[in-house]
C-alpha cells in the first residue's frame, strides 16, 4: 500500500469517525428536545399561567383545592368516556373497553384495630361510654361504663391523674381492649387520644357513636354494670403531646409538618407559625363517621404529608379527629392540646 493511499485511508476513517459524532449528537439533541417536550406536557401550568394540579398555593389553600378538585373531576370524566388529553389535545386510552373494567376491592386501614364497625363484634371488648351520666343512663349498649370525657379535663386540658381515678373507678384494666363510644361531639376523639398518651395499647373507636349502633340494630339498655375498681397505672407516652416544656424540640425535627384543624376561617386569622398547613378536620368525616381509605388518601396527598416524618396537630377540639385520623392511615402523629401557643412567639396574627 502506497504512502497516498494510506493518507487517504486515514482521511476516510476520521470523516467517518466525525459523521458518527455528529450524528451522536444530534441523537442527544432530539432526546433533549423530546424530554422538555415531554416536561412540557407533564408540568403543564407551571409556565404559561394555567393551573399547575401539582402545586398548591399555600396563601389561597382553600381556593386551590377548589380548582384542583374541579380539575380531578374532569379528568375522572375524560378518563370514563375514553376522551384523556393532555394539554387538551385527545389521547387514546389503552385498553379503555367496558366489558374489561374490574371494581377495584375496598382498601383497608393501614391501622385497622383503631376503628370498630357498629355492625362488628364487641365480644371480649370492654366498652367505655363518653357521653353525659344523662346520656349514659337514658340508654347505653349492654354493658357499657361510664366516663364523661369532660370530666377528666382541667382548664380545658387533659389531667392524667383525673383520667387514671376515673378508668379505676370503672374498673378499667391495662390489659384491656376497649372500644371508645361517644356522640356527635368531640369526646370520642379526645378520650381516643387521651388513652394513648395514657400508654393503652388496645384501643378502638366506635365508628359513628352511639348514633350507628342504634342504626345496626343495638337495643339500648338503662342498667348499669356494677364493676370493680381497678389498679389502673398509666404508662405516660411523652411524645404524643406537645407542651410548654417540649415545643421547641418539636420545632427543631428537621421532617415535622405543623397542621391546623380549624375552620379555614380561624386559619385566616391567625395560626400556629406561618409554615402550618390548613387541614379542616370536618373534610375527613361525613356525618360523624370517617371517610373511606381513597378519599382520605386523597384529602392527605394533597398536602403532601410524609409517613417518615411527625406531623403535629393544632387547633383543639377539631384537632383530636384529625390525630385520630393520621394515626388510622399510618401517620406519626403528635397533637399540642390547647390553646396556649397562641400566647408564644410562634403565634402569628394574620389580621392586624
Amino acid at each position: 500500500m502506497g504512502v497516498s493511499e494510506s493518507r487517504n485511508r486515514r482521511r476516510r476513517l476520521r470523516r467517518a469517525a466525525e459523521t458518527a459524532a455528529g450524528l451522536s449528537i444530534v441523537v442527544v439533541l432530539l432526546m433533549i428536545f423530546y424530554l422538555n417536550l415531554y416536561l412540557g406536557i407533564a408540568l403543564a401550568g407551571t409556565e404559561n399561567g394555567e393551573f399547575c394540579p401539582d402545586c398548591p398555593d399555600w396563601a389561597n389553600f382553600e381556593g386551590w383545592l377548589t380548582k384542583r378538585q374541579a380539575y380531578d373531576q374532569q379528568q375522572d370524566h375524560n378518563a370514563q368516556s375514553g376522551n384523556i388529553q393532555v394539554n387538551g389535545v385527545p389521547v387514546q386510552a389503552a385498553g379503555n373497553n367496558p366489558q374489561n373494567t374490574i371494581a377495584p376491592q375496598q382498601k383497608s386501614y393501614p391501622v385497622p384495630q383503631l376503628l370498630t364497625s357498629a355492625a362488628a363484634s364487641r365480644e371480649g371488648m370492654a366498652i367505655l361510654d363518653v357521653r353525659t351520666p344523662e346520656e349514659y343512663r337514658s340508654g347505653h349498649i349492654p354493658g357499657a361504663r361510664n366516663i364523661y370525657w369532660k370530666g377528666i379535663l382541667t382548664q380545658g386540658r387533659l389531667d392524667p391523674s383525673l383520667a387514671v381515678e376515673a378508668l379505676r373507678r370503672a374498673g378499667v384494666n391495662n390489659s384491656d381492649r376497649l372500644l371508645i363510644c361517644g356522640d356527635l361531639d368531640d369526646g370520642a376523639f379526645f378520650t381516643l387520644w387521651a388513652l394513648c398518651y395514657l400508654g393503652h395499647e388496645k384501643v378502638s373507636l366506635l365508628d359513628g357513636g352511639a348514633k350507628a349502633a342504634w342504626d345496626a340494630g343495638v337495643k339500648p339498655e338503662a342498667y348499669v354494670p356494677a364493676v370493680l375498681e381497678s389498679n389502673y397505672t398509666a404508662h405516660i407516652v411523652p411524645w404524643l403531646i406537645v407542651d410548654e416544656s417540649n415545643l421547641g424540640s418539636f420545632l427543631n425535627l428537621s421532617d415535622i409538618q405543623i397542621l391546623d384543624a380549624r375552620d379555614f376561617v380561624d386559619y385566616g386569622k391567625s395560626e400556629f407559625t406561618n409554615a402550618s398547613i390548613p387541614m379542616t378536620a370536618d373534610k375527613l368525616y361525613e356525618e360523624n363517621r370517617i371517610k373511606g381509605v381513597a378519599a382520605l388518601e386523597d384529602l392527605l396527598s394533597e398536602r403532601a404529608l410524609n409517613k417518615e416524618g411527625t406531623q403535629m396537630v393544632y387547633g383543639t377540639p377539631q384537632a383530636y379527629r384529625l390525630f385520630f385520623a393520621l394515626r388510622l392511615m399510618g401517620y406519626n402523629a403528635t397533637l399540642l392540646d390547647g390553646y396556649w401557643w397562641q400566647q408564644t412567639e410562634w403565634a402569628v396574627r394574620n389580621i392586624r
